[in-house]
């Protein structure tokens, strides 16, 4: 009876150090994705919009809410740069939700921004955005597809 538990035990204790171990390598979406965030929002709020273009994929797909669809790491550039002069500052990113695997990872987020203060009044701007992340030739996280839409 004893050696029917000590194997018992011996069993389950290497079937957890195993699972452990296959699950080690599984990226943690949510907090990879914050980190993304931080690095977008600290490119916006330095009106950095070559590092902000540098975080996306070289054939990325960005559509800023008005119906039009951009292609690739110059129009993304492009497209920031003309908000920097517009006076657009304090960019903020809330997930609401963050998934993903190894390969592709997606949030659903809360957006907020400030424009240019005119007359003493700063301008408020919101709404809601998705982004699917996947890796490039290095390794590294960029924005594949990134939409969003403007709510108040």
């Amino acid at each position: 009876m004893r050696y029917v538990i000590k194997n018992t035990i011996s069993t389950i204790a290497i079937a957890l150090m195993t699972a452990g171990s296959a699950f080690a390598g599984v990226v943690d979406a949510k907090a990879t994705i914050e980190t993304l965030n931080n690095q977008w929002n600290q490119a916006f709020n330095s009106a950095d919009s070559s590092t902000l273009a540098s975080l996306y994929a070289e054939n990325a797909v960005l559509s800023p809410g008005n119906g039009k669809v951009l292609t690739g790491r110059t129009e993304i550039e492009n497209l920031f740069r003309s908000f920097f002069q517009m006076g657009l500052n304090n960019h903020k990113l809330e997930i609401v939700t963050a998934g993903g695997d190894d390969n592709t990872l997606y949030q659903v987020a809360k957006w907020g921004a400030n424009g240019a203060e005119k007359d003493g009044i700063k301008e408020s701007y919101g709404g809601i955005t998705t982004s699917v992340y996947v890796k490039d030739a290095r390794g590294k996280w960029v924005a594949r597809s990134h939409v969003w839409n403007a709510g108040n």
